[in-house]
């Protein structure tokens, strides 16, 4: 997976994260949403990837 890639898998969690239905609920419940983690070894572009975005 290359960068442009990666950030475009960040991209379409946070937008369902983000996502709310005709009453303006979340589509996901704030309570069952979990933290997004970028793990990886240094130097692969992790900060990267979210300053760019």
């Amino acid at each position: 997976m290359n960068i442009k890639e990666a950030k475009e898998e960040i991209r379409r969690a946070v937008e369902v994260y983000l996502d709310k239905n005709e009453f303006g609920d979340y589509t996901i419940p704030i309570s069952k949403q979990r933290p997004i983690f970028m793990v990886g070894a240094p130097g692969i572009g992790g900060s990267v990837i979210i300053r760019l975005s």
